[in-house]
């Protein structure tokens, strides 16, 4: 017991700060999953800068996210060794040119392009609000299923059979480039009786 303990004593470094340090991402190097990060005295005109290391992700497993840290995104560097070419570099310190995204309980995620996904449990509200010009796709060969009410602002472009459980209200023209069925009857190919062929037209419906 007595060895066990001096052996872990002998293996701290001398100098504690060695452990633990704040840095700053210079770069990253997506294809290899590195980056460096500057780190040392911020009024220091030569600060040190790592070689190119790992960053922890919440998952790497066979769950996995992949989620780079930014240029100038501040970072904490752990070293447990205290070398710094082993060290690993820790996402997620708000500073002056990334400040927090909001001041109340509703959860945020804000890409890049201004894109964000919020959830309010307050208001049990999901969002997602995307820049112009961007889109969403979602692929499930197995289909989706939504359940409630759907409001949809803006034009809708089907390319298959869609089968709605409930009724459906359209503002707009509806254009069909094949056919129409309402209760098994053909829009398209319907026919009435009563009435003498010929080239007399009916009258349009009331």
């Amino acid at each position: 017991m007595t060895y066990s303990k001096r052996r872990q004593v002998e293996d701290i470094p001398a100098d504690i700060a060695a452990l633990v340090r704040i840095g700053t991402v210079l770069s990253v190097d997506l294809g290899a999953a590195r980056c460096i990060v500057l780190y040392g005295d911020p009024d220091d005109a030569a600060p040190a800068e790592t070689p190119p290391i790992r960053w922890l992700t919440p998952r790497a497993g066979a769950t996995r996210i992949w989620s780079p840290p930014s240029t100038g995104e501040q970072v904490l560097l752990l070293s447990p060794d205290g070398q710094i070419g082993s060290a690993i570099a820790l996402p997620g310190l708000w500073q002056n040119d990334f400040p927090p995204l909001g001041s109340t309980a509703m959860e945020m995620i804000e890409f890049a392009d201004g894109a964000q996904i919020t959830y309010d449990a307050d208001a049990g509200q999901l969002r997602a609000i995307l820049p112009a010009g961007a889109t969403a796709e979602i692929e499930a060969p197995g289909g989706i299923t939504l359940r409630g009410d759907v409001t949809i602002l803006g034009n809708v472009d089907i390319s298959g059979d869609v089968a709605i459980d409930g009724a459906a209200t359209v503002t707009e023209t509806v254009t069909a480039d094949d056919d129409v069925l309402g209760g098994g009857v053909s829009l398209k190919n319907h026919v009435h009786s009563g009435v003498q062929s010929g080239q007399a037209k009916t009258l349009k419906p009331d």
